[in-house]
């Protein structure tokens, strides 16, 4: 292949890969839900702000975010991952970062009130049906080191122009 053929294919290639990715701050008010008991289903509803950044490209997603709590009391939330695909274009090679206040924690998608996990499919049942309906859903981050707390937040939000 000639110098010049290369010269013009590299640099539209690494536009490619640039093109897939994004990254933005995000910022507003919402609903955190502090659970001190997920079994006794003790918990406290409070008004919080976030500001935080979120990104993503066909290899990666990155989700970090500081919530103030209305008493003051502060929150930050860390959902990193890598991952590839294989030939079918399923996910392979995935790889997670989940902090809750710089401490590994899990991800779980509890119903408010009841406090029970709901499944990734029950979730996705919910998208066949119209209108979806999510609000009863929290996204809620798990300290490995106490499993029956949680730090949680709507698990859809949806901002002033209807858009997620």
């Amino acid at each position: 292949m000639k110098i010049a053929a290369l010269l013009t294919i590299i640099p539209l290639s690494l536009m490619s890969v640039s093109a897939v990715a994004g990254m933005g701050q995000d910022s507003g008010y919402t609903s955190c839900v502090v659970v001190d008991s997920i079994s006794k289903k003790k918990a406290v509803n409070i008004d919080c702000t976030y500001e935080g950044t979120v990104g993503a490209s066909m290899s990666y997603a990155i989700e970090n975010f500081d919530y103030k709590l209305s008493t003051g009391k502060k929150y930050s939330t860390v959902d990193d991952s890598t991952f590839d695909f294989d030939a079918n274009g399923k996910v392979k090679n995935l790889e997670s970062t989940v902090m809750l206040n710089q401490k590994p924690a899990q991800i779980k998608n509890l119903i408010r009130n009841s406090y029970k996990e709901i499944s990734d499919s029950d979730i996705e049942k919910r998208y066949e049906t119209s209108p979806v309906d999510l609000s009863d859903l929290l996204r809620c981050f798990i300290p490995d080191a106490k499993k029956d707390t949680a730090f949680c937040i709507p698990y859809y939000e949806e901002d002033e122009e209807g858009m997620a």
